[in-house]
Order: structure tokens, then C-alpha cells, then sequence
């Protein structure tokens, strides 16, 4: 089913109820909803794993959010910068916002930059520095680990 049909459909029934109902029914699906700007979040310096020139905000989670499995994370390394090389049981999957720089291993390096993706295998040694000239800027997703 499309978006466009999927909408079609709820705007039919929406427009069909009462409009008690529909004051009712439009507190219910957005009570849970929640919204804010990243720049509201704590940013933290991150110093593991020899890290440097690097902040992270944890944007949701399950403490602040009540996320139930995924946490979303927003990394900014400043030129020069680096996160230090680590490796974690939780996978990773990663948006690159802004700048370009590389991920690396004991073994090898991968340039990235602006809009590319990457998944990150759980347990595999990994890091990231920033070669350019601006920050690099990108949002990280982890799983929560039962």
C-alpha cells in the first residue's frame, strides 16, 4: 500500500468521525510522540578509546525517551580529530550528515562523507577520523542488547 493510499484511507475515516471523536482520537496519537531539537540535548566529550576532538548527544534513548530497542546517537569530530579504534558487541548503522573523513581498522581505511551510509558488524574493530576541513557530523544507531 502506498503512503499516498495509506493517507487516503485515514483522511476518509478521520473526515467520517464526529468531531468530539476526532479532538479525542488526535490527543491519543500524538500523546506519545515526542519532539525536540538536537542542540537541547547534553553534549558530552568523548574520550575512549584514545578519542579526541569528539562529541557525542545521545538523542534517544531509553532512560530520556522510553525507546525499547534502538538508541540514536549524533557524533561530531572536529577536524584533525579522531574516535580511537574499538570494537562492541552492538552493531551499528550510521547516516553521515556532514564532512568527510574515514573509518578505519587495524587493517584498513574507508573514505566517507557527506550522505554516505555504513553498517558496522557487531564485534568488528573499528574507528573514525576527520580529514576534511569542517566538522564531521553523523547519527549512529545501536540496538539495546537484552
Amino acid at each position: 500500500m502506498s503512503l499516498t493510499h495509506h493517507h487516503d484511507v485515514r483522511s476518509v475515516y478521520f473526515s467520517s468521525m464526529k468531531e468530539t471523536n476526532k479532538k479525542r482520537l488526535t490527543n491519543i496519537l500524538l500523546i506519545n510522540m515526542k519532539k525536540k531539537h538536537y542542540s537541547d540535548v547534553e553534549e558530552q566529550e568523548v574520550t575512549d578509546y584514545g578519542s579526541t576532538g569528539t562529541t557525542i548527544r545521545w538523542l534517544i534513548t531509553k532512560d530520556k525517551n522510553g525507546a525499547l530497542r534502538f538508541s540514536i546517537r549524533r557524533f561530531e569530530i572536529k577536524p584533525g580529530g579522531q574516535i580511537g579504534i574499538h570494537d562492541h558487541p552492538q552493531e551499528h548503522e550510521i547516516y553521515i550528515l556532514s564532512g568527510k573523513g574515514e573509518v578505519f581498522s587495524h587493517f584498513e581505511k574507508t573514505e566517507i562523507k557527506t550522505d554516505n551510509v555504513l553498517f558496522v558488524q557487531p564485534n568488528e574493530r573499528h574507528g573514525y577520523k576527520n580529514t576534511g576541513d569542517e566538522n564531521l557530523i553523523f547519527l549512529c544507531v545501536i540496538p539495546y542488547l537484552e
